[in-house]
């Protein structure tokens, strides 16, 4: 078994995986040494998402993503819940096409979070043009 092979066990079983050090398999792989490598480093995420046109959101997280009882949930155990810094900056984030005057308001955004808590950003999207005659703009007829 590996140490990704034990996590996976006590995630199946809804145990928190604590420490790494007890694990043999995770103490091989040098588990924590790796993690304390990446404590410091960040992200930078990309791409697009289709939604629907109903109410929704996305997220995202460190760590691996689950469900538990129905519930999607983020094993943040590993990474110690004081330790996780979500400061981020914006470059752009956006919904739909773009258009002249289009005004993406987190655009540019830096944000600063306090150790171990988590940001939240809510928006809401509302059509206000863009259709004509039945028609979307840039788009075949309805």
């Amino acid at each position: 078994n590996t140490c990704a092979d034990v996590r996976e066990a006590y995630r199946r079983k809804g145990w928190a995986f604590k420490n790494a050090d007890t694990i043999e398999q995770c103490m091989r792989e040098g588990f924590t040494q790796k993690l304390q490598e990446q404590k410091n480093e960040g992200c930078q995420v990309y791409g697009f998402l289709e939604v629907n046109k109903v109410a929704g959101n996305f997220h995202f997280a460190p760590g691996k993503s689950f469900q538990q009882s129905h519930v999607h949930v983020h094993d943040l155990q590993t990474f110690g819940l004081d330790n996780i810094n979500m400061t981020h900056y914006i470059k752009r984030l956006s919904f739909g096409s773009d258009y002249p005057g289009i005004v993406n308001p987190l655009d540019g955004s830096n944000i600063t979070a306090q150790q171990g808590n988590k940001v939240k950003h809510l928006t809401m999207i509302i059509l206000t043009g863009g259709m004509r005659n039945c028609q979307k703009v840039h788009q075949p007829p309805c």
